[in-house]
């Protein structure tokens, strides 16, 4: 692949305006939300003492955790070598430094008082998980940065730089999913396991997320993408989807088998918020998406390929929602083997239903990362011409 190979859009058709257009909106509209929060205060939303994180921290971690796996291609291309995703490294690159600033924002918009966010960098407490993400969170966005440049201008570099990458990205998504596994006093937050699974989940959202902007871009802008490379990307998909629901499964045995986890266990699986898990984690992220892929006909189909990685997208986000909202709802155990009873709530499931304000801030976030992608598309060379699979490389069929 020759440089001259990677052209820009021209972003002069009016499909392409109309998404500028519907993207800057969505951004518009979480800028009202924000300062509609900024004045009247969070009173106004339907967050509560309890459950202190809602819709904005949603969005917010799953544009996070699907900007690490948006980085699968190029990692796949230049740590592993498989060179047929060779040039989608600028597109899966750029990608995930889009939805990273699309998630920060958010994450920031949604503090109490951002304009004292200074304080929190001068008084940092190193024992905390979400100080470690201030520097992992910047130092991604560096490593990206370094990642393209090196891809724009100094190929002899781009192995080290694709390295470092690769490596901040699993310390990121660690460091993300620490942010609940290392809580103690949440039982459905508590777990080893839980940093292992969001790597597993960044993995599968980001590889849909991929594939579906790649099918879209380059039918919309006429470029040739070889069907071959769009199966090769659909058996990833297939693995990491596998990979989340092993993770489930011993996750659920293991805390199953402990008495002490036996009580939060049954309330997921049957509790006010079961609905969520059964039909938005596991349903739509796991056992639908994996119905289509193994599926004949609409596993081999662009269209049933399409449908099963925006399912496992849908998924990934109810899979966050369920351990932020859920993880939260569930009482505290103050006092273990005693039910405790007071005018502050506790021992009661906390209630929660977002408000309009929080989703118009969560979409301001999903149009940042869309207007960075767009505008990408058309100021850089982030695609090439045409993308076909190497002389003899056949991608596994199921």
């Amino acid at each position: 692949m020759i440089i001259s190979d990677y052209t820009t859009i021209e972003g002069r058709s009016k499909e392409y305006w109309q998404l500028v257009g519907g993207l800057g909106l969505l951004l518009l509209t979480g800028l009202l939300a924000f300062l509609i929060i900024e004045i009247n205060g969070h009173s106004i939303t339907n967050m509560t003492n309890q459950i202190i994180w809602g819709a904005p921290h949603v969005f917010a971690i799953s544009l996070l955790v699907m900007a690490s796996g948006a980085l699968n291609l190029a990692s796949m291309a230049t740590v592993f070598g498989a060179s047929h995703y060779k040039p989608f490294r600028r597109f899966s690159a750029f990608l995930a430094i889009a939805l990273l600033c699309g998630g920060l924002a958010v994450l920031m918009l949604d503090l109490g008082r951002p304009d004292r966010l200074l304080l929190t960098v001068l008084h940092m407490n190193f024992r905390s998980m979400f100080t470690w993400n201030v520097f992992l969170y910047s130092g991604f966005v560096v490593l990206c940065f370094l990642y393209l440049w090196t891809m724009f201008e100094h190929e002899k570099w781009v192995k080290m730089a694709g390295s470092a990458a690769f490596a901040g990205r699993l310390i990121l998504t660690t460091g993300t999913g620490s942010i609940f596994g290392v809580i103690h006093a949440r039982e459905l937050f508590h777990s080893a396991i839980t940093a292992p699974t969001f790597i597993a989940v960044s993995l599968t959202s980001g590889t849909a997320l991929c594939l579906l902007l790649l099918i879209t871009t380059f039918h919309h802008t006429g470029r040739a993408l070889d069907f071959k490379l769009i199966r090769g990307m659909r058996n990833m998909l297939t693995f990491f989807t596998l990979l989340v629901g092993y993770l489930f499964v011993v996750e659920k045995f293991t805390k199953f088998y402990s008495p002490a986890f036996y009580d939060v266990e049954l309330w997921i699986l049957t509790g006010p918020y079961s609905l969520l898990y059964w039909i938005g984690v596991i349903g739509c992220g796991i056992v639908a998406p994996l119905a289509l892929l193994f599926h004949q006909q609409l596993g081999n189909s662009e269209k049933g390929i399409a449908w099963a990685a925006g399912l496992a997208i849908v998924g990934e986000v109810a899979f966050v929602a369920h351990i932020l909202i859920a993880g939260q709802a569930y009482p505290l155990q103050l006092f273990p083997g005693y039910e405790v009873t007071s005018l502050f709530q506790d021992g009661q499931n906390g209630s929660y239903f977002p408000s309009i304000v929080e989703i118009m801030l969560g979409l301001g976030g999903v149009g940042i990362a869309g207007l960075i992608y767009l505008l990408g598309l058309r100021f850089f060379r982030l695609l090439p011409k045409q993308a076909a699979a190497p002389a003899g490389w056949e991608p596994w069929n199921p």
